[in-house]
């Protein structure tokens, strides 16, 4: 289709009875080819591009295009920067931004002849799926936490035979606040007072806390992680039923 346009827009322009000018003979020859105005441009570069480089154009219609993914060093590159990442987490698609922009990298793309500073997401995209990489939420694995082991147990019913007896001792309010009978008081030599808990509110942060959808490789496997959450970290107030939030001095 190119040829042809180009042969038509250079007969119709040449021909000296028609007297078409350069823009009305393009037009002609593209509106013949089924095309529109914007694809005259296309055929003016087609001719300039003959006439001063004798270069034809040549459609890549069904033909697989080079894309940087086939340079080996290229790919290696990427393929060792993505095992760095997922060693420490995961993954995301701006991981793979900051791999192009890294300058070890931009040294094997300009060694390839390849000018690309930067490339957008949909682009990693297509890499990731280029490289075996696919997005999705992690496999099920195997449970490791050793949550039923005799010494876990044993812990777990201490504490709860401790608390109850604790509890008898505690101040308590209704859900209506109102306030019910005084409880026995907790006995210490010489003295006796009720206990008061102590509670927490707010965010907590768990160890085992993760993201469940990343980038992973399609030959990746299932890998033993904790059935639990695992220890947490707290970031609240302490409140009491009595004060409210405790406070130090004035804070």
């Amino acid at each position: 289709m190119c040829l042809v346009s180009m042969v038509g827009t250079l007969s119709l322009f040449l021909d000296l009875e028609l007297k078409y000018t350069w823009r009305e003979a393009s037009l002609i020859s593209s509106k013949a080819q089924g095309q529109g105005v914007n694809h005259t441009q296309c055929i003016h570069e087609w001719i300039l591009g003959y006439l001063q480089y004798n270069e034809l154009p040549f459609h890549h219609l069904g033909q697989a295009r080079w894309t940087a993914l086939e340079g080996e060093d290229i790919t290696q590159e990427i393929k060792m920067k993505l095992t760095e990442q997922v060693s420490r987490c995961y993954i995301k698609v701006s991981d793979v931004v900051d791999v192009v922009a890294s300058p070890e990298l931009q040294v094997v793309l300009r060694q390839k002849g390849i000018c690309k500073p930067s490339i957008s997401e949909c682009t990693v995209q297509r890499w990731l799926a280029g490289l075996g990489w696919q997005y999705g939420k992690t496999k099920n694995r195997m449970y490791i936490d050793e949550h039923k082991c005799k010494d876990v147990v044993e812990y777990q019913c201490g504490f709860i035979s401790q608390w109850k007896e604790y509890e008898c001792c505690f101040h308590k309010w209704d859900n209506n606040s109102k306030e019910l009978e005084q409880p026995d008081r907790f006995p210490v030599p010489g003295r006796h007072f009720w206990l008061i808990p102590v509670t927490h509110d707010e965010s907590r942060f768990y160890q085992n806390d993760q993201c469940t959808t990343m980038w992973a490789h399609k030959s990746d496997k299932a890998t033993p992680r904790p059935k639990g959450d695992g220890q947490s970290i707290m970031v609240s107030d302490f409140l009491t039923p009595e004060w409210d939030c405790l406070c130090d001095d004035d804070e």
